[in-house]
Formats: structure tokens, C-alpha cells, sequence
């Protein structure tokens, strides 16, 4: 049987605007909780919350993966396993919620948003740590239904009040049945 593949995604700095805990011991504890579930964590292997977690996964015994902006593998965290070096800039926004069975936000900017929304795309369940500021917390007031993204009804947007609980959440939706959409070229209007 392969491993679960749970993601975090978050804010590259050490704050998020309206957090009222430490985005960086949250995403510690939640990288900690994930290694202990025995999934593996995959980020974007650079600075804030992804080292964070990935700090927090490694020291827990856990297994780090890391999708780099840029295309050198020097730029990683200290703390990831295996970093893929993408050079692909913000594009490898992609990568993170297309190859995970779940994925968790804490805090985020507008990259965490994009990533938010390539997952409800895909299928992705994510699962928002509450408290932690910035997107994580922002996204609830504008969900469909205190749930949805939009009307398609995709995937289904939940949230942790802790970091435990958060990948509890997260372990629990890796194993509904995914929805899978694709960015497919349409010769027409588009479908949305």
C-alpha cells in the first residue's frame, strides 16, 4: 500500500495578516502530526510555513518533499528530503495539490489562494487551519454554502481549530473519492 501524500501550503514569511497563533509552531505541529500518521509531507520546500512543516515532519521522522519555485535545489529548506527544482516560478503552484491526497493551508497570501483554487479544481480536498491568519481564515466568509468554491460544488472546503485536528481532517478526506477535472483546452466559451 503507498503512502499518503498530504500538502501544506502557507505564507512564505513568518506572519500571516490576522493570525492570533504562531503560523510557524502551527505548521511544525502540523508537519509533526503528519510524519506520525506515516503520510508523507510535500510543500514548496522554501521559507515560513513550508520550512516550518517540513521542520516539524523531519524532526518527527517523516519523509519531506519540496516542489522549488526556482531552479536551484540550494534554495530548499534544510529541512526537505527531496527537492525538485522546478524553475517553473509560480507555476509549480500546481504541482502541490495535483500530486496530494489532501492538502492543508495555514495563513496564506495570494500564492496559498491559487493553490486553494488549483486543488478545488482537481478535486483536491483542503482543509484551512483556523486562527492562522491570511487566506486560511478570509476564505470561509466567501464560501458557497459555508463549504464550496462555486457552484460546481467540486471539493468541498473544511477546517481545523488545531493543527492536530487539521490533519485528522485531512487524513479522513484523503480517502473520499475525488472528482478529478482537468485544465483542458475548449475551442468554445468557457465553461465556468
Amino acid at each position: 500500500m503507498s503512502r499518503r501524500v498530504i500538502g501544506v501550503i502557507g505564507s512564505a514569511g513568518d506572519t500571516a495578516p490576522g493570525s492570533v497563533v504562531d503560523i510557524l509552531d502551527v505548521a511544525a505541529r502540523v508537519g509533526a502530526a503528519v510524519a506520525r500518521a506515516g503520510a508523507v509531507l510535500v510543500s514548496g520546500g522554501t521559507t515560513g510555513v513550508m520550512a516550518a512543516a517540513s521542520r516539524g515532519a523531519r524532526e518527527a521522522g517523516g519523509l519531506t518533499i519540496g516542489f522549488l519555485p526556482e531552479a536551484d535545489r540550494s534554495r530548499a529548506s534544510a529541512f526537505v528530503d527531496i527537492a525538485f527544482p522546478t524553475g517553473m516560478g509560480t507555476i509549480r503552484n500546481l504541482l502541490t495539490p495535483r500530486v496530494c491526497d489532501a492538502v492543508i493551508m495555514i495563513g496564506g497570501g495570494a500564492g496559498t489562494l491559487n493553490e486553494l483554487t488549483i486543488a478545488y479544481d482537481f478535486g483536491t480536498p483542503v482543509v484551512a487551519v483556523a486562527g492562522t491568519g491570511g487566506w486560511a481564515d478570509r476564505i470561509r466568509s466567501v464560501l458557497l454554502e459555508e463549504r464550496w468554491l462555486d457552484e460546481r460544488r467540486t471539493v468541498a472546503v473544511s477546517f481545523g481549530t488545531t493543527p492536530e485536528d487539521a490533519v485528522a481532517e485531512a487524513l479522513r478526506r484523503a480517502d473520499e473519492p475525488r472528482r478529478f477535472t482537468s485544465f483542458a483546452v475548449h475551442s468554445g466559451p468557457a465553461a465556468d
